[in-house]
C-alpha cells in the first residue's frame, strides 16, 4: 500500500520545505495545490523538493482539498496543512497501518497538536484536536464544509495516538490578520442559517460566554498566560464574527451607507 501526501498553501515559502520534510517520513508521492493568489515562492520551493505542484483558483478549502485529493494517486491519502508537521511516532503509526492486510479502518483520527504563541496548548478546548486526515482513496466520499472542514469517508474511522504538530498563531499580527479572514466567512454561515436580528446586548453575551468557556469551563487558564491571550482573543473573534453579522443583517454594504451619507450631506450642502 502506498501513501500521497496531499497540501494546500498559499504563501508558504517560509514553512513549506519542512512540511514537505515531515510528509516525506511517509509519502509515496507528495502533491503540493498552491492557492492563485499566492505572491512568494512556495510553488518553486516545492517543486524542488520534489513535490508534484498544481496550482488552483481559490473557492473554498473544502473544494481546495477535493481539488488536490483528485491529484493523488496512491492507495491512501494523508492530508497536510502547510503549517503541519508529522511526528516521527505518528509517521511510524502511519506506516504500520497502511502495511497492514488486517486492518478493518478506511480511515483515522490524528491528534493534533496545537502550539499558539511559541507554546504547546493543552487546554482552552486546544487538546487533544482530533482529525480526520489518512484515508483509503477508494473509501473517501470528500470534504464537506465552507470553513473548519472535514473528510467524510464510507466506513469506520479508527484512531492514532501520534501527534500532528501545528505551528498555530504565530505572534499577535498573525492572529489579527486571520481573525479579520474568517470571521466573515464565520458571520456568513450564521447570516445564511437564518441567525436572529443581532442586538446590542448580544454582544456582551457572546463575549462572555466564548471568554467563560475557554478559560474556566474548558481550563485555558491553566496554561498560564498564553491561555488568557487566547481566551480573550476567541473571545474578541466572537465579537467580530457578529460585527459582520450585524452589518450584513443591515442590508447594504457599509461603503454604500456611507456613500449615501456622502450624498445627502453633498445635497443639502456643507
Amino acid at each position: 500500500m502506498t501513501v500521497s501526501v496531499v497540501i494546500i498553501a498559499m504563501n508558504e515559502a517560509e514553512w513549506i520545505e519542512n512540511c514537505i520534510l515531515s510528509a516525506k517520513q511517509v509519502a509515496s508521492e507528495i502533491i503540493v495545490v498552491v492557492d492563485d493568489r499566492t505572491t512568494d515562492k512556495t510553488a518553486e520551493i516545492a517543486k524542488k523538493m520534489g513535490a508534484k505542484v498544481f496550482s488552483n483558483k481559490f473557492t473554498g478549502f473544502s473544494e481546495m482539498k477535493n481539488m488536490a485529493f483528485s491529484k493523488a494517486t496512491s492507495d491512501w491519502i494523508f492530508s497536510l496543512d502547510g503549517d503541519e508537521r508529522i511526528s516521527k511516532e505518528l509517521a511510524k503509526q502511519v506506516k504500520e497501518v497502511v502495511g497492514d492486510s488486517k486492518n478493518m479502518f478506511v480511515a483515522f483520527s490524528i491528534l493534533r497538536q496545537n502550539i499558539l504563541l511559541g507554546q504547546k496548548v493543552r487546554f482552552g478546548g486546544w487538546w487533544p484536536d482530533p482529525v480526520i486526515r489518512l484515508a483509503k482513496k477508494d473509501q473517501i466520499t470528500g470534504w464537506k464544509g465552507d470553513l473548519h472542514e472535514v473528510l467524510k469517508v464510507k466506513g469506520t474511522t479508527g484512531n492514532l495516538t501520534g501527534v500532528l504538530y501545528h505551528l498555530s498563531h504565530r505572534g499577535i499580527d498573525w492572529m489579527l490578520e486571520t481573525s479579520v479572514k474568517y470571521t466573515q466567512t464565520e458571520a456568513k454561515l450564521r447570516y445564511d442559517a437564518g441567525h436572529p436580528p443581532v442586538v446590542w446586548w448580544r454582544f456582551f453575551r457572546v463575549i462572555f460566554t466564548e471568554f467563560f468557556d475557554r478559560l474556566i469551563i474548558k481550563n485555558g487558564w491553566r496554561d498560564g498566560t498564553v491561555g488568557i491571550i487566547e481566551a480573550i482573543s476567541q473571545a474578541f473573534n466572537m465579537f467580530l464574527i457578529y460585527v459582520h453579522l450585524w452589518e450584513m443583517q443591515k442590508g447594504k454594504q457599509m461603503d454604500t451607507i456611507y456613500k449615501d451619507i456622502d450624498k445627502e450631506i453633498s445635497t443639502n450642502g456643507f
